[in-house]
């Protein structure tokens, strides 16, 4: 039975942001109308953004026992989303031309749907923590050794639909600014690969 993620709050990090619309991390001198519309569009994305979270814990028993989940005693997994109204407006954007306007709202709500995961990354690691288990670090399908393919075993695991996402053709999910993970729960601290613990 999947399960919700409650209160998660939006986090959005100016120079992660900055990062991702091809600043350095350390710039010397940001132009002054990509910091005013870097303001503006922060005041509208917190008005688009409807970030929310599901997740359900197997035992490793009723999973498809992908190596992945070896060792582990249980697995979460996550689906995070902010909706589909930023990128809704950011295409918006880009189709009238406004492009640095779209730039800067697609990075704000990359920055916004990572941070929803970062939120579900440490409740369910605090969960796991509950449970006298240890969390790994989380891993999305199409990462390392989880093969882009394992969405759909997610997706068949989670409703997905009840938030709105589905997966097109090439397995990637709409809307694009959502994000979704597993995370095993081990007896034994030594499979970990998490340093710290909540």
């Amino acid at each position: 039975m999947a399960e919700r993620i409650e209160n998660i709050p939006v986090t959005l990090n100016d120079k992660r942001i900055l990062t991702l619309i091809g600043y350095r991390r350390r710039p010397k001198v940001i132009d002054h109308s990509v910091l005013k519309l870097l303001v503006e569009e922060k005041e509208e994305a917190m008005r688009l953004i409807r970030p929310e979270a599901l997740f359900a814990v197997l035992d490793h028993s009723e999973t498809n026992r992908h190596p992945i989940f070896d060792h582990a005693e249980k697995v979460a997994f996550c689906l995070c989303t902010i909706g589909a109204e930023l990128e809704a407006q950011s295409a918006g954007y880009f189709r009238s031309n406004d492009t640095l306007k779209g730039l800067i709202l697609d990075a704000i709500g990359s920055e916004a749907a990572e941070g929803v995961a970062r939120h579900a990354d440490l409740a369910l690691a605090k969960l796991a923590r509950k449970m006298d288990l240890w969390p790994s670090k989380r891993f999305s399908p199409g990462y390392k050794n989880w093969d882009l393919s394992e969405q759909k075993f997610v997706f068949d695991i989670l409703p997905a639909k009840e938030m709105g996402v589905t997966l097109n053709a090439s397995l990637m999910m709409i809307p694009r600014k959502s994000v979704s993970f597993g995370m095993n729960y081990y007896r034994d601290s030594q499979f970990t690969t998490r340093k710290s613990f909540p």
